[in-house]
């Protein structure tokens, strides 16, 4: 997909992977975007920038964010679901609020925005939604995280079916990268191995838009990690069970 003159709405756009592809999609000729997250005082100030405050938990959020793309950038030719967030813990009682809270903002709000787009806009739209590598490894001490992002992987693999023609999706698969998002998810919260920046990971989502990918894998690593435990059924337990202790060491701290 060219970019020039693209009309681009970005959740989570205050911090991490969604700032840096912000900034770099600005550098692309005419690029005007919609920029949503719950702290739109820290969306960067440009021209052709248009910070909005929006929690996508609520379905009634997305349909204004929506209304508000058409109605500031005179419509949407790609929709990045960007925004979510983790919890690193044990899972030590059934909290019903906690799966919840997560799976409104890393699952329904996906979910209910791809479909709403999907049966709705009478243009052509390419709506990008940002996984995690924990969708092929869950890894401990993420859990529902993890189950999160299994979900969104899922629910694409089987809903590109029903796209209308025109109509595409492309999921992202960081490995851990060093933002904010551990900060958020607890207290002294130790980052997996390997890690990798936003900015990395953005250059990778503008490769990935330009070529007509249908997935991208910012890290090399992680996918020859992927491919040698095809053959070998033991790396990627062997790195489940380092993370286990780290979170057992966690724990005890």
């Amino acid at each position: 997909m060219e970019l020039k003159d693209k009309k681009i709405v970005i959740t989570g756009a205050s911090s991490g992977i969604g700032k840096e592809t912000l900034i770099a999609l600005l550098k692309e000729e005419n690029v005007k975007i919609l920029a949503a997250d719950l702290n739109e005082k820290n969306i960067i100030q440009h021209e052709r920038v248009f910070p909005v405050k929006c929690d996508v938990s609520k379905p009634e959020n997305i349909e204004k964010l929506i209304k508000d793309a058409d109605k500031k950038l005179g419509g949407i030719d790609i929709f990045f679901a960007n925004a979510g967030f983790a919890y690193y813990e044990t899972v030590s009682e059934p909290n019903w609020e906690r799966i919840d809270k997560i799976y409104k903002t890393n699952v329904f709000s996906p979910m209910y925005s791809l479909v709403k787009l999907n049966l709705t806009r009478k243009t052509h739209f390419l709506f990008i939604v940002t996984a995690s590598a924990m969708s092929h490894l869950p890894l401990p001490g993420y859990a529902k995280y993890s189950s999160t992002k299994a979900a969104i992987r899922s629910f694409t693999e089987a809903y590109k079916y029903e796209l209308k023609e025109g109509n595409r999706i492309m999921v992202v698969y960081p490995i851990a990268t060093r933002t904010q998002f551990f900060d958020n998810a607890g207290k002294k919260v130790p980052v997996p191995f390997p890690s990798q920046t936003a900015v990395t990971v953005a250059k990778k989502i503008i490769k990935g838009i330009k070529s007509d990918a249908n997935a991208v894998y910012p890290s090399l690593l992680f996918r020859f990690i992927q491919i040698l435990d095809r053959f070998l059924f033991l790396p990627l337990k062997i790195y489940q069970n380092i993370e286990g202790y780290k979170l057992k060491k966690h724990k005890d701290v």
